[in-house]
């Protein structure tokens, strides 16, 4: 982009200005010029074009630029219903009813395994139950790993803000476990399943009770009966109880405890829709966030983990990163199209034609049954760039016609000029994509789709949308108010030069 378009741009100045220099020099000298009727005349040496010698392309795209005159407002209208259509099939464009995403073919043997095992009771079992998730206290969510290896994996921080010894904190633990799994979203990993502390409690009371207590109970609790144990001898009570039975959700460092793990499950199962799982991540840490207020100090910072909730994560990043890019590629078109035109109208009209080729694109994906899944927003990332080409060429042709030209002489000119080499670009692209139609690997298949779709709507959008617009409304002379403000900028420049100059001479003398 950065070195060979600037080189094309030179490339074609100097061959229309009939320039030689040591880079056209194997080609024989030509100028262009325009004719009343906006038909392009070149003046080779040795050789006189005439009419019947004009290549098919030309005439073929010199009678496509006839018709497109003669019905440019008719045009004009149906590209404003075609924007309106695509605009409200595209707000359709919804997410999956599933987080899960295939990347092979339904009747390939891997996917038909997966779906043997789905229809397993153990696995309905499985869904009902939920999916796997912790609460924790004592750690501070942090990823310390490098985040550009895989490899690299994050240690624990603790949070030294953590202390459960207090009377106030072991109660609100013993009483956390029964609000929490009260809620909707909330689910026991088993059905006789209680929180570490809850066990602990119970714990207490049968040492308490019995005739032959436990040695640890004996040498650490100090005779409690239940929970909250004195501050004194919590960490040491509940540390010996944790050993007894080979708890490991109770973590101490030093005879101090530092980390408390709760299990439980969120009702949404395992490849629930995104909708569902984000719907369950907004209430579950509404119900923690309201939980954190009323908790005492050193117990209020808990949080929830689950590998559900990762996957959501991940998902509403790449969908994120697909929009992010749609808006970064309409940035940067419309600043390297300002750049290349220097025209703020042509800028204009260019959006707008790579407008319709990303609303129109989605639209057919749409109309494909598609949704924004984990592998279509890929695709669309990495394609909507492609969007872009073919209606810069055709504004810079547009541009570059020297003086000042009716809009329609212009039109003609750009379609003359730049018509051939984006229909061979599209060609070729096309052909690729038809090819990895017929691969097995779904991403593969679904990124020719997309890379077909963005092609043929950009050929749409750059004859048609672009090339309408200008015929019906485009500038005549598009780098008038451009050129009108770096002239300004030059001048006040200059005149700022001038005055440094003088100052420096008044100070001389």
């Amino acid at each position: 982009i950065f070195i060979v378009f600037p080189a094309l741009c030179l490339y074609d100045k100097w061959l229309l200005e009939g320039r030689r220099n040591c880079c056209i020099t194997f080609r024989k000298k030509y100028i262009t010029r325009e004719d009343e009727s906006g038909d392009l005349e070149i003046n080779r040496e040795d050789a006189d074009e005439s009419e019947e010698k004009k290549s098919l392309i030309h005439r073929i795209l010199g009678g496509f630029y006839y018709y497109l005159h003669k019905f440019r407002w008719f045009s004009m209208a149906t590209i404003i219903a075609v924007f309106v259509v695509c605009s409200i099939v595209t707000s359709q464009f919804g997410l999956p009813d599933t987080s899960d995403f295939a990347l092979v073919p339904d009747d390939q043997h891997f996917k038909q395994n997966e779906r043997w095992v789905n229809n397993l009771l153990s696995s309905s079992l499985q869904a009902r139950a939920g999916s796997e998730a912790f609460i924790l206290w004592g750690i501070t969510p942090a990823d310390t790993g490098n985040w550009k290896d895989p490899y690299s994996f994050t240690t624990l921080k603790l949070d030294q803000s953590f202390n459960p010894k207090s009377m106030a904190a072991q109660s609100f633990l013993v009483d956390f476990c029964d609000r929490w799994f009260d809620t909707d979203f909330a689910l026991r990993p088993s059905s006789d399943y209680q929180c570490p502390i809850n066990v602990f409690d119970e714990w207490l009371q049968q040492q308490s009770q019995s005739d032959l207590p436990d040695e640890g109970y004996m040498q650490h609790c100090g005779a409690a009966t239940s929970v909250p144990v004195a501050e004194d001898n919590f960490d040491a009570c509940i540390i010996a109880w944790s050993q007894s039975i080979g708890e490991r959700s109770i973590l101490q460092e030093n005879g101090v405890v530092r980390i408390i793990v709760t299990s439980t499950n969120f009702a949404a199962p395992w490849f629930s829709s995104m909708e569902v799982l984000g719907k369950e991540w907004r209430d579950s840490e509404k119900w923690l966030e309201t939980d954190r207020l009323h908790a005492p100090e050193g117990v209020n910072r808990m949080y929830h983990t689950a590998s559900n909730f990762w996957r959501y994560d991940t998902i509403e990043r790449i969908l994120q990163t697909a929009y992010g890019a749609g808006a970064i590629a309409l940035a940067f078109a419309a600043v390297i199209l300002l750049v290349s035109s220097r025209s703020f109208t042509l800028t204009l009209f260019s959006v707008l034609s790579i407008g319709y080729v990303l609303i129109a694109t989605i639209a057919c994906l749409v109309g494909l049954g598609w949704s924004l899944g984990f592998l279509e927003a890929i695709c669309l990332a990495i394609l909507i760039g492609i969007s872009c080409d073919f209606v810069i060429h055709f504004s810079h042709a547009y541009a570059m016609h020297p003086g000042q030209q009716a809009r329609d002489i212009r039109t003609k000119f750009a379609l003359i000029h730049m018509g051939p080499s984006v229909l061979a670009a599209a060609a070729t692209t096309m052909a690729g994509a038809i090819i990895m139609l017929f691969t097995e690997i779904l991403f593969f298949g679904k990124f020719a789709v997309v890379l077909f779709m963005t092609i043929v709507h950009s050929t749409i959008g750059s004859f048609f949308v672009f090339l309408t617009i200008t015929d019906c409304i485009g500038p005549s002379d598009p780098t008038k108010g451009v050129d009108y403000i770096v002239n300004k900028i030059r001048q006040w420049f200059a005149a700022k030069c001038s005055k440094s100059v003088s100052l420096r001479e008044q100070d001389k003398t």
